[in-house]
């Protein structure tokens, strides 16, 4: 048990975090041209990709009004179709009615001779 012991503490003693202030011993150099690299080279693709996106994006929202604009021409003209029927059908119910009464009226004037 006290080898296992020994052992944790030694990790634990190399473990230890501290600021480093060398330079040249903490990479901090290196850390930073590595970052400084992504971000330059990775930027580019980045914007493409975000560009692409973009457009996709705009010729959906594109490809949405243009639907919604057929819609709305098909919806007026069913509008119109439905009115255009429905003077039909006032026109029909008009006939039948005035029809009816003919009919009525020439079997009244039958029945009374």
């Amino acid at each position: 048990m006290d080898l296992f012991n020994q052992t944790l503490n030694g990790f634990s003693a190399h473990l230890a975090v501290s600021f480093n202030p060398d330079i040249f011993e903490s990479n901090i150099i290196n850390i930073t041209l590595l970052l400084g690299g992504i971000v330059y080279l990775g930027s580019s693709a980045l914007s493409e990709s975000l560009s692409e996106r973009q457009e996709k994006i705009m010729g959906a929202i594109q490809e949405a009004e243009d639907r919604l604009q057929q819609a709305d021409a098909r919806l007026a003209e069913s509008e119109k179709q439905l009115e255009q029927a429905q003077l039909v059908i006032e026109s029909i119910k008009t006939d039948a009615e005035t029809t009816a009464r003919n009919v009525k009226s020439g079997i009244l004037m039958d029945g009374k001779k």
